[in-house]
């Protein structure tokens, strides 16, 4: 028996379309930074395996059936691919790819506005609602200005990667913080008038979808940005003629 949020149309639109969207989008990323199409069609593919996994364990309201074990499912799903992408740093990012694309996805965390849309329903409490909506609008809105900021750029300065992370992964850790203190359960801190079941659908997709890939395009930024770092550091060293023994002297 499948178990649905009475959501709003907006939220059940808003939240099929990213998940639809999310695997082109990863392919277009390799695709734009002239990388492997055949590596980011793979990773997208793989990403959409995951969407249809994740939407019947939403659905199915599994995680409410496995007991204590259930308030680990959210943390395994976000540290899962980003434990892979550590994993196999090397395969993923062989080539440079594009903060513009990288830091592009989080300009969708916008969408994160459902989660007000819902509380205003009354299917969410405000005490998980209000800073996982208004997180993910600041963050997504960051996203935004930055792409707007250096769009006559060549490249996206360093500065403004790093703060699209920093923001991006604290609101991340805020919300978890908030979903997992007013849930019921032993570790339940607060105790709203509304009961809070962040994974039923479609809400759900969120933390159980979209979050980890969220996640998975942040540490590829980071990632990417201290590689691409260090390839600079390289390369001015090797036009000086310091060399590597006379970096090893320093």
């Amino acid at each position: 028996m499948y178990k649905v949020m009475d959501a709003s149309a907006v939220t059940v639109i808003l939240v099929m379309a990213a998940m639809l969207t999310a695997p082109f989008y990863i392919l277009w990323t390799y695709v734009a930074s002239g990388a492997s199409a055949r590596k980011g069609a793979l990773i997208g593919a793989a990403l959409g395996a995951w969407g249809a996994v994740m939407t019947w364990f939403c659905l199915a309201d599994v995680a409410a059936s496995m007991g204590p074990l259930g308030r680990l499912v959210v943390p395994a799903c976000w540290a899962t691919p980003t434990v892979i992408l550590l994993l196999f740093r090397d395969w993923f990012l062989d080539r440079p790819l594009s903060q513009r694309w990288l830091v592009g996805l989080q300009a969708w965390r916008v969408i994160g506005a459902v989660f007000l849309i819902e509380m205003a329903r009354g299917n969410l409490p405000g005490i998980f609602a209000i800073p996982a909506g208004v997180g993910d609008v600041i963050e997504g809105v960051l996203a935004i200005g930055v792409l707007l900021a250096y769009r006559n750029k060549p490249a996206i300065g360093r500065t403004a990667v790093a703060a699209v992370i920093a923001v991006g992964l604290t609101d991340l850790a805020g919300a978890f913080f908030f979903a997992f203190t007013s849930t019921a359960g032993p570790q339940q801190l607060f105790h709203p008038a509304v009961a809070n079941q962040p994974l039923l659908f479609p809400t759900g997709m969120i933390p159980l979808f979209l979050v980890p890939g969220l996640i998975f395009y942040h540490t590829l930024s980071l990632l990417n940005l201290r590689r691409t770092s260090n390839a600079k550091v390289r390369k001015m060293t090797e036009g000086t003629g310091f060399g590597a023994a006379g970096a090893a002297a320093v």
